[in-house]
């Protein structure tokens, strides 16, 4: 009879040790069974039986923590178990990675604090390792286990185990079989093997690790991956192996032994060792989701330590990013307790740890870890960490202070986003397409995905929506296929909003419920990758939602929730966003709440949400019954939108100043919006009593002139449009560092009120140019139109050349339109064709 064979002597054991286990889990029992005995009595195998009765019956989860070969010491068994038994206390967590809780056994006890309150769930710790350190590691968990909801079984030798000295555990000897001899059982099984299943048994036996999957390549490209498979579950038939948890394996310690005595000790130890490098080297090529696989891999780099032999490439620090971009602390502490125990060098992870660090929701602490360092790994790290704090200023400024000897794609993306959340959308593409280049010359998948998602995040706040979907879609697939979990998380919040504003646009009322569903799974999405912005920037977005689909209690609980967490990160640019949106679903303390925003939004340097705040204020009911207090603020906000070069933001100010002010004319504020924002913008317009309900999402984006046609208007409005013509005078081509002159038109059209009387309409209006590339243009400030305005216009550079015209009222400053023509600037000495002028650019004014 095979031990490893549950048969008739074992049944009244089992039986013995179920009611136990009862008496264990009563409250106020002892928690822990030991069953204890020497090699090859079954006790892992009745421990499994045991457990799985015991879990069944009880509805409980089961968790099997394999000792067995591997070389590991308390602090890593502990660690193991308090990933599995519950809730950690975060900020004692990021304490122990940035180094100021050097004591694990504190960490352990801190996380004790929650166990009473946690599923309770039943613990198998097999084979745990003899003398000493078995006896230090039993005596603190059974002290650990005590007054909580959890049990434990451990499976032990009786050799050099003085279980006296551990109180409050309950000790239970298995004895072998009479007809039973391991060394023969191991050897009828090994001959029964075929070639490829004995090579592979033999691989396993000699290598020094301890669980393995079958994806994973430990025969190389000698066998596919289905092969594999095949060949792991024929050796687990055969009960040569034991499966830890689903999927997981690990060889039997009794086989293990009995194989090392059968084939002797030859090479082991560097056959295991170049195992492991080659393990090493397969996920530094092929990068992915560790998931399930962290702790193994964990194991593998601190051998790789321990053997001092040559590891690939900065494989420590990959697994590091990997393992705090997926949110995986308690892993990631295996990783630095080991490498300090192994005296391994741990300089690497400290970029890692901070990151893991932000993103559990201690961005200052993980600041001020970085702040000393000056590699500039941790410059571009400490850039970002600002930037999720929302000190953008002070981000742009670190990234600053990089070398500018090379493109740099993580800073040029880095910036771009920074740049994003001012409101500076017009310095954004150009930043985004030299890191995507960037990141794809040196081959940075996960780089590139970031610049990607960015410039979809772009594409969305300009209103090109399916290109933002593409590209976001893009992103996505990529953070999937590098394992960047928060990465993916954020690209699937951005394509539901997509999907809102699609089904918004056209108007389908059910299709825009269902997106508003799916959007509602996105915070918890972002909690469980352990990304608490994530998660606080999901439910901002979410309360953003709920406020446009006419939901205001519900969107002030979502704003509120988001508000809290930005102060608690701490992110002033999300929490002046909460402030913002916040305002109007509480008109009773609004006003205060704007002004909060205001005071945040400068604080952090964000210039495009001042300008939303400032023309908030101008609309909010308590200041809409003054009227030069509402035109002040409209001031201040069409001024902010021209500073960042916001030119959907500058005329909706302009339409809300022609329609709501003494003497305004509602067809000119309805006409200003032509081509800017969609219909139901209009609609929620009521221009009879001067009450202005703009869309929440609309702060959050800024559409480019044109995003929108002309059948979005009200039918029964009588439009009109006038042409804004720009000419090149003369007959050369423009070349460098030679004046040329262009000339500037306003022509009504056939149904403007001055289509008879053009020049009226000249008299009121102005225009400005302003280069956007290496030129100078005079004059540089605003001339009336007149018949037409000439500008003078002299390139330094050759290329495409690009300026910008602003058509503004001249009594009331209002930009009516803004137009850009472009032409190619030759080098004097080069002989070029005839260049064309300018096409006529044609918009409403």
């Amino acid at each position: 009879m095979s031990e490893w064979l549950p048969g008739a002597a074992r049944d009244i054991e089992m039986l013995q040790l179920g009611s136990v286990l009862e008496e264990l889990s009563a409250p106020g029992g002892r928690r822990v069974l030991v069953l204890h005995g020497p090699p090859g009595a079954g006790k892992s195998t009745l421990a499994r039986r045991l457990a799985t009765e015991f879990g069944a019956s009880h509805d409980i989860p089961v968790h099997w923590l394999a000792l067995g070969y591997r070389r590991s010491d308390p602090e890593q068994v502990l660690l193991r178990l308090l990933r599995r038994a519950g809730e950690m206390p975060p900020g004692d967590l990021c304490d122990a990675l940035l180094g100021r809780l050097t004591n694990l056994v504190s960490l352990a006890y801190a996380a004790r604090g929650n166990w009473p309150n946690a599923i309770p769930s039943l613990f198998v710790l097999d084979a745990l390792t003899e003398g000493t350190p078995g006896r230090v590691l039993l005596r603190l968990v059974t002290d650990l286990f005590r007054d909580t909801p959890h049990n434990l079984i451990v499976t032990a030798r009786s050799h050099g185990a003085p279980w006296d000295e551990v109180p409050d555990i309950v000790r239970h000897e298995i004895t072998p079989l009479d007809d039973f001899s391991p060394r023969e059982w191991v050897a009828a099984r090994y001959a029964q093997l075929t070639e490829q299943d004995a090579a592979l048994m033999d691989t396993l036996v000699s290598w020094q690790g301890g669980e393995f999957s079958p994806d994973m390549p430990l025969f190389g490209d000698r066998i596919t991956v289905s092969e594999m498979r095949q060949s792991i579950e024929r050796l687990h038939e055969h009960q040569l192996l034991q499966q830890t948890r689903p999927g997981w394996y690990e060889v039997r310690l009794p086989v293990r032994n009995e194989i090392h005595r059968y084939h002797g000790r030859h090479n082991r130890r560097s056959g295991s060792d170049l195992l492991d490098t080659t393990l090493a080297r397969s996920l530094i090529d092929e990068p992915g989701e560790l998931g399930e696989a962290a702790e193994p891999t964990v194991d593998l780099a601190l051998r790789l330590a321990r053997a001092g032999t040559l590891d690939p490439p900065d494989f420590t620090g990959r697994l590091a990013r990997q393992l705090a971009v997926e949110g995986a602390l308690l892993p990631l502490l295996m990783l630095k307790a080991g490498l300090r125990r192994a005296g391994g060098d741990d300089s690497a992870l400290t970029v890692p740890l901070a990151m893991a660090v932000r993103h559990a929701g201690q961005p200052e602490a993980a600041a001020r870890t970085l702040a000393g360092v000056d590699t500039e790994d941790a410059i571009r790290e400490l850039a970002l960490t600002q930037h999720h704090m929302g000190l953008l200023h002070e981000a742009e400024s670190t990234l600053d202070t990089l070398l500018t000897g090379r493109p740099d794609g993580w800073a040029l993306h880095i910036r771009a986003a920074i740049r994003t959340d001012r409101g500076e959308l017009h310095a954004v593409g150009p930043l985004l397409r030299r890191a995507i280049e960037t990141h794809q010359v040196r081959g940075d998948r996960r780089g590139e995905a970031w610049a990607v998602f960015h410039y979809g995040r772009l594409r969305l706040m300009r209103w090109d929506l399916e290109e933002a979907r593409k590209r976001l879609e893009a992103a996505w697939h990529t953070f999937r296929d590098v394992g960047d979990v928060l990465g993916a998380t954020w690209a699937n919040t951005e394509l539901r909003r997509v999907a809102m504003l699609l089904q918004g646009q056209e108007l389908d009322v059910l299709a825009e419920v269902m997106a508003l569903e799916e959007l509602q799974e996105a915070p918890s999405a972002h909690q469980r990758c352990g990304d608490v912005r994530g998660e606080a920037w999901a439910t901002l977005l979410l309360g953003v939602a709920y406020a446009d689909a006419g939901q205001p209690e519900t969107a002030s609980r979502a704003l509120e929730r988001a508000l809290k967490s930005f102060e608690s990160l701490p992110d002033r640019l999300g929490r002046a966003w909460a402030l913002h949106h916040l305002a109007p679903t509480t008109l009773r303390s609004g006003s205060a709440q704007l002004h909060q925003a205001l005071e945040a939004f400068a604080e952090a340097g964000c210039a495009g949400g001042q300008a939303w705040t400032q023309l908030q204020l101008a609309l909010h009911p308590r200041r809409s019954q003054s009227l030069p207090g509402t035109s002040a603020w409209l001031d201040k906000a069409q001024l902010g939108f021209e500073a960042i070069d916001d030119i959907t933001g500058a005329r909706l100010v302009s339409v809300l100043r022609n329609g709501l002010l003494p003497g305004s004319r509602r067809e000119l504020a309805i006409r200003t919006l032509t081509g800017l924002y969609p219909r139901r913008i209009l609609d929620g317009i009521d221009w009879n009593t001067g009450q202005v309900t703009l869309p929440h999402t609309l702060r959050h984006l800024a559409p480019e002139p044109g995003a929108f046609t002309d059948d979005t208007l009200p039918a029964d409005l009588p439009l009109t449009a006038s042409r804004v013509r720009l000419t090149l005078l003369g007959r050369r081509p423009p070349t460098v560092g030679r004046p040329t002159h262009l000339s500037l038109l306003v022509v009504p059209g056939p149904d403007h009120p001055q289509w008879s009387a053009p020049e009226d309409l000249w008299s009121q209006l102005t225009a400005r140019a302003t280069p956007l590339t290496d030129s100078d243009i005079e004059p540089a400030h605003s001339i009336p139109i007149g018949a037409d305005a000439h500008f003078r216009f002299v390139p330094h550079t050759p290329g495409r050349h690009r300026i910008r015209f602003t058509i503004e009222h001249a009594q009331s400053r209002t930009v009516l339109q803004q137009v850009e023509t472009e032409f190619d600037v030759t080098d004097p000495s080069a002989t070029v064709p005839p260049v064309a002028p300018p096409p006529v650019s044609e918009g409403r004014a």
